[in-house]
């Protein structure tokens, strides 16, 4: 720092505040070693020069500096005592001048041989001194040997003696400033150094080069003028730089480190335990998985091989596949999981939830096209074959047949289901006990039509059974065929039934009964017969219609391309309202004609049912109020 800072004689508050704000810099941005070491230069001139009492104001200043020093960074540190302008001191330049550049680098003083860092070596000086001042003297021979100057040699000769004359302030200086009885700080003096930067024009150079000029001759290193270092390099280079970690650490600063070291450690362990527990983690969860899975794979190939190993199906019987195909759709991770996120103890990078989910999605699409579509084409084959006879009643199947075969321009997913749904509920397996059973089925043939959308079904359909149904639909009427049309999009639509036993209230059961005898429940008009069946419905489809018919074309094959078909379409709506009216009446008809009062005569002797009949809820008004309000169609 500059020398100011030290002293603090030009601007004291200015220059302690630039001071301590020098080392709270130190402090701040170099936390565990702020410095290295202190550098304590003073000039032998000074020394020589100043009386004790202003010797005294220096040593106090220093001290007090040095305290700071301690006080502020809260480290041990050691200080380099420097003597400058070691040239002032009479013979320095005779004896040195002549020294080559090598020479004047090396270190002119000494440094304490101690390990222990904290050890106050002050005592050592004064000897160490002594040495210095005895290879002055052992050295001064020679010297005097290779200088040939009479003026250069008297000042030789004079100089070791010049040099130790000095021991007694440079020793005071010392012992004033580290003796740890005299000092409040115990500082290290790691050890003593003299130097010079070569110093022209002093009185003792006037009077040496006077002398030299009466003997004829100058003295070279007074009146030289040329810039000369002395034992500086080393000492910089090799000492002071080369002790950089002689230096304490500050100990709250080294502790704070030391708790984010070992708090980061402990953080990169707790993180890796953390990790490698979350790895285990995943790896026995999806170990478990696929175990489940592999387990789950042996039961269903025990079950279904039966069926797999059967060459040709020749059986349209659901009831045995269904077994097999829910064993695939419920692996652990199969279709019924596939809208589920990954379990979070199976993720972590180790996931084989996905891998086994698509072999699994696979396996199940093959298994239906394989076991479950096979029989509903060859159910549909069968009933197209049933129906051919009746071209109104083949039209429906025959196109569930073409799109579940993968010969539909456009497949309807919904109307498959609705035809399904019905022919399993009234035909092959109908009744409660079944409900089940319908539902697993529906649940799988959902399933197989939104696996197969980005695939082809393989199977080949039996074209001359096709032909042989497109024949006997291409002999329809233009209205036969619309109301084809209209009673294929009621299996879409699902309408809801008009129940006797249902619109009669729960009290129905006390007052009607069947003509045959048979369950009340199963009396039901269908929904395209109601009101909400005619006004929402079957006029929608009407007004549709034509457009209908042009896009069906498919279903016929060549058989749909009939000639004058716009002039049937212009009587085609009148004809199909008054088919509708004469079906319509027949429903009804044919449900009311089934029902009938029950006896009064068996109500006694509690006339339960005469008491329902007239009650303000009564099933009569109940039904025949819902009768009347459904048959009003306009």
């Amino acid at each position: 720092t500059a020398g100011r800072y030290t002293t603090q004689d030009s601007n004291a508050q200015s220059d302690k505040k630039s001071w301590l704000a020098f080392l709270s810099l130190l402090k701040r941005y170099r936390t565990r070693q702020p410095i290295n070491g202190v550098i304590l230069a003073i000039s032998l001139a000074d020394l020589i020069s100043l009386d004790d009492r202003q010797l005294d104001v220096h040593v106090v200043e220093i001290r007090s500096r040095l305290r700071e020093i301690h006080e502020t960074l809260k480290i041990q540190f050691p200080v380099y005592l420097l003597f400058t302008k070691a040239d002032l001191v009479a013979g320095f330049m005779d004896y040195f001048g002549d020294f080559d550049e090598q020479r004047r680098r090396k270190v002119w003083g000494a440094t304490f041989q101690t390990a222990d860092r904290n050890k106050n070596m002050v005592g050592e000086a004064p000897a160490e001194f002594d040495a210095l001042a005895k290879r002055l003297a052992e050295e001064m021979a020679d010297r005097l040997q290779e200088e040939a100057d009479p003026v250069a040699r008297i000042s030789i000769f004079g100089f070791p003696a010049q040099f130790g004359a000095l021991k007694g302030r440079i020793a005071g200086f010392i012992a004033s400033i580290f003796d740890p009885a005299r000092s409040q700080v115990n500082v290290s003096l790691r050890g003593l150094y003299f130097s010079s930067g070569t110093q022209e024009g002093t009185p003792i150079d006037q009077v040496l080069g006077a002398i030299g000029r009466s003997f004829g001759s100058a003295s070279r290193g007074h009146l030289s003028g040329t810039g000369k270092s002395f034992f500086l390099h080393d000492l910089l280079t090799d000492v002071i730089f080369a002790e950089s970690g002689w230096v304490s650490y500050d100990k709250s600063a080294e502790r704070r480190a030391a708790i984010a070291r070992y708090g980061g450690l402990g953080a990169i362990a707790l993180i890796a335990a953390a990790a490698l527990g979350t790895l285990a983690l995943s790896f026995t969860a999806n170990r478990s998985l696929i175990a489940s899975t592999t387990q789950a794979v042996s039961r269903y190939r025990e079950t279904a091989d039966p069926l797999l190993k059967t060459p040709t199906v020749a059986d349209v019987d659901l009831e045995n596949v269904i077994g097999p195909l829910d064993q695939l759709r419920e692996l652990p991770a199969g279709f019924d999981t596939s809208d589920l996120p990954t379990p979070i103890e199976e993720t972590f990078g180790l996931s084989q939830r996905e891998r086994l989910l698509s072999a699994s999605k696979t396996a199940y699409r093959q298994a239906l096209e394989r076991m479950f579509r096979s029989r509903l084409l060859l159910q549909a084959e069968r009933t197209i074959q049933a129906k051919m006879a009746d071209p109104a009643a083949l039209y429906e199947p025959l196109k569930i047949y073409l799109m579940l075969g993968g010969r539909a321009p456009k497949v309807d997913d919904e109307l498959i289901v609705s035809w399904m749904r019905q022919d399993w509920e009234q035909n092959r397996y109908p009744g409660e006990n079944n409900r089940e059973g319908r539902a697993q089925l529906e649940k799988h043939l959902r399933a197989m039509l939104a696996l197969d959308d980005a695939y082809d079904p393989v199977f080949e359909l039996n074209q001359p059974l096709v032909e042989a149904a497109q024949r006997s639909l291409g002999r329809m009427s233009l209205a036969d065929r619309a109301s084809a049309l209209v009673e294929s999009a009621v299996y879409a639509a699902a309408l809801d039934d008009f129940s006797i036993s249902v619109k009669g209230g729960p009290e129905a059961q006390l007052l009607f009964e069947r003509v045959d005898g048979g369950d009340l429940s199963g009396l039901r008009v269908p929904g395209i017969y109601t009101y909400s069946g005619f006004n929402n419905f079957y006029l929608g489809q009407l007004s549709r219609i034509a457009q209908m018919l042009v896009d069906d074309q498919w279903v016929l094959g060549g058989g749909g391309e009939q000639g004058g078909i716009d002039q049937e379409l212009l009587k085609l709506g009148p004809e199909l309202v008054e088919r509708y009216g004469r079906e319509f009446a027949a429903a009804w008809n044919g449900v009311l004609d089934k029902l009938k009062f029950k006896a009064m005569l068996k109500d006694k002797p509690h006339y339960i049912a005469l008491s329902a009949a007239a009650s303000p809820s009564s099933p009569i008004d109940q039904l025949f109020t819902a009768i009347a309000d459904e048959t009003a169609l306009t």
